[in-house]
């Protein structure tokens, strides 16, 4: 008969893993807030008062066999419960010290005179190799049957989790307008950020101008509003009339009035700061000396 495992420690291990496999299936389903339903938790709990249940039958069985054992059996089986039982966990892992040099078999080379002693693997070696197997057999089929470790699936759901805070961001953050749009300068690196990603392909990056004008110039093809600040914005939100290749990224949807905004500051910058690129694309449009003052 083996040593008994203390109830403290085996039901809880059971209701480990029960709980664990509860994970692993409700997340490879997006349903991971399943876990805290009244349903869940009342099922574990009936599922810990079985294991409970079923402990304490089989401790009244190992408890009856030892009565019907001879008595060098019941005394071997004291002995390897000699202790708590983290300390027979100890011996278990890393071998009973008074048994470390019990029938270590040597082994005779011959030829060369040498002996080798062929030693037992230690516990914990053997048991990390038996958990790598275990776990690689876990891996392997909720890799091919289930989502919880392919990497695409959870691209996936992180990316649909994402569009929905995204979604509920924008509901309660208003997106900026003309109407209320104004220069910042902390927005002016996250506006180049998006300038290069949207702009720079037309303007380059420093607004020098390509396909599309210089922004750094005091000659604009579109002067709708008054105010710099503002006529950056609005052609930035409605388009050009005059240059149909400058779309109308905001009543598209293309891109959001707070992003309009960081754009329009790095583009306000980049028009108003005294050192210019040394190569610029040559002057297009009317020439504006004087902008209304922000």
């Amino acid at each position: 008969m083996r040593s008994r495992v203390p109830s403290f420690i085996m039901i809880p291990s059971f209701l480990s893993v029960i709980i664990f496999m509860f994970y692993v299936f409700l997340r490879s389903y997006n349903h991971i807030s399943y876990l805290v339903h009244p349903i869940t938790v009342f099922f574990l709990i009936v599922t810990m008062v079985l294991l409970w249940i079923l402990e304490s039958i089989n401790n009244l069985i190992f408890r009856k066999k030892l009565q019907f054992l001879a008595e060098e059996e019941k005394r071997k089986i004291f002995e390897e419960n000699e202790g708590n039982y983290f300390y027979r966990l100890y011996k278990f892992i890393f071998h009973d010290p008074k048994k470390m040099n019990a029938g270590v078999q040597k082994i005779d080379h011959g030829f060369d005179g040498i002996i080798e002693l062929d030693n037992r693997l230690p516990m914990w070696w053997v048991h990390l190799f038996y958990l790598t197997i275990v776990f690689s057999a876990i891996y392997f089929f909720s890799y091919f049957l289930m989502d919880f470790s392919n990497p695409y699936k959870e691209y996936e759901i992180a990316y649909k989790n994402q569009l929905k805070e995204i979604e509920i961001f924008e509901k309660n953050t208003p997106q900026v307008t003309i109407e209320n749009a104004c220069f910042k300068d902390n927005l002016i690196n996250s506006g180049k950020t998006l300038f290069d990603e949207n702009c720079a392909t037309c303007h380059q990056s420093d607004g020098s101008g390509s396909i599309g004008p210089n922004l750094t110039d005091n000659y604009w093809i579109n002067t709708i509003e008054k105010d710099l600040f503002k006529n950056i914005f609005f052609i930035i939100w409605n388009g050009s009339d005059r240059n149909p290749t400058m779309r109308a990224f905001g009543k598209s949807g293309e891109i959001k009035g707070n992003d309009i905004e960081k754009i329009s500051s790095y583009v306000y910058f980049i028009n108003q700061k005294s050192k210019k690129p040394l190569i610029s694309k040559a002057p297009q449009g009317k020439k504006i000396t004087e902008w209304r003052k922000i």
